[in-house]
């Protein structure tokens, strides 16, 4: 009995030694956003696989995630710690055998807009015993992005004013399709009624209609970020302004109206391009945009009045001005109506400052 009882010692010493000496060789860790775009306070996932690649057991293995603050995960109290800055800590417990995999995905939510990013995990290893642990930290730079919500159904009618009923109204009396004076190459922006089907056949090339362009109407979606009030103020209306762009987008969409995007905000990270967005239509023009209000902070990157004369200056085509600022300030609305005129466009103004559209 003694020499069996020495027997399993050893062979409890010599597991501990080989799992110590090996470490978390021959694991792999992978953590990715199945949606690049997600909208606030609705769940999305965040998932996790670990890969044994070796045929050796891990008897136990903790994995741990820091989220950015800002976003929250719904997983059970017990898995969830708290760091000195009052990020959340996700923090998952599992063995592996050699040659598996483990798959979990983690519920999280967004409680803000902007743009959220997931820096490292980290592994740690344990032993047969349970006294003591290695760690190993794998950096993975993961972003997800929570667009605005869209705005509520009084900033909705604000910004109607005659709106949406005066863009669909002058669309029907501007359009003319028949009226075709040549085709050019499909862009990817282009709704899908504009697809000239004989001239694809023709060419093996996605080939679209090419109207007269005084027989276009289009929209030019101005958002004006500069923004001179206090900072107890300033953030919401910011946050307003954003709202609204989206809701904007939205309804020129929801009537097939072409429009173009125009902003002088900073976003965070690499999307510079979103700054000035073309004339187009479709879902992939909406999610590029979209993608754009998610990311933008409160900071400009040119004044009001270089903003409006790039953008006028841009297109031909424009029939009206929807600028949207976050308060309402009469110099910029005043350059607003300026260059409206200038440019003989139709102009709506929409403000984030409660109860301000003109």
């Amino acid at each position: 009995m003694i020499l069996l009882l020495i027997a399993v010692i050893l062979l409890a010493v010599v597991f501990q030694s080989s799992v110590r000496r090996r470490g978390l060789r021959g694991l792999e860790v992978e953590l990715s956003f199945p949606q690049a775009l997600v909208e606030q306070e609705t769940s999305f996932e965040l998932t996790l696989e670990l890969i044994n690649r070796r045929r050796v057991f891990f008897p136990f293995l903790r994995i741990s995630v820091r989220l950015p603050e800002g976003l929250v995960a719904d997983v059970e109290e017990k898995q969830l710690r708290t760091d000195v800055l009052g990020r959340q800590l996700i923090s998952i417990s599992t063995w592996l055998g050699p040659r598996q995999r483990f798959f979990r995905s983690i519920h999280l939510k967004a409680v803000r807009r902007g743009r959220f990013l997931v820096e490292d995990v980290t592994v740690y290893g344990g032993d047969y015993l349970g006294i003591s642990e290695e760690g190993e930290r794998f950096s993975r730079f993961l972003e997800v992005v929570a667009i605005p919500r869209q705005a509520e159904g009084r900033e909705i009618e604000q910004i109607a004013g005659g709106f949406p009923g005066d863009i669909s109204v002058n669309r029907f009396l501007y359009e003319d399709p028949v009226l075709t004076v040549g085709y050019r190459d499909y862009t990817g922006r282009e709704p899908m009624k504009m697809l000239a089907w004989t001239q694809i056949a023709r060419t093996g090339r996605l080939m679209v209609k090419q109207y007269d362009y005084t027989l276009e109407t289009s929209v030019m979606v101005v958002l004006n970020m500069e923004c001179r009030s206090q900072e107890a103020k300033r953030k919401s209306m910011i946050e307003a302004a954003y709202r609204i762009a989206r809701s904007v987008c939205e309804q020129l969409e929801e009537q097939g109206v072409q429009y173009s995007f125009h902003t002088n905000a900073v976003t965070a990270g690499d999307f510079a391009s979103w700054q000035s967005v073309g004339e187009g239509l479709g879902e992939h023009h909406l999610a590029h945009i979209l993608e754009g209000l998610g990311r933008g902070l409160d900071q400009t990157v040119i004044t009001c009045e270089v903003l409006l004369e790039r953008a006028i200056r841009s297109s031909d085509s424009t029939r009206g001005l929807m600028f949207i600022t976050p308060e309402e300030d009469p110099e910029a609305l005043h350059l607003a109506v300026a260059w409206a005129e200038r440019a003989g466009v139709r102009l709506w103004t929409a403000t984030g400052q409660e109860e301000s559209v003109c």
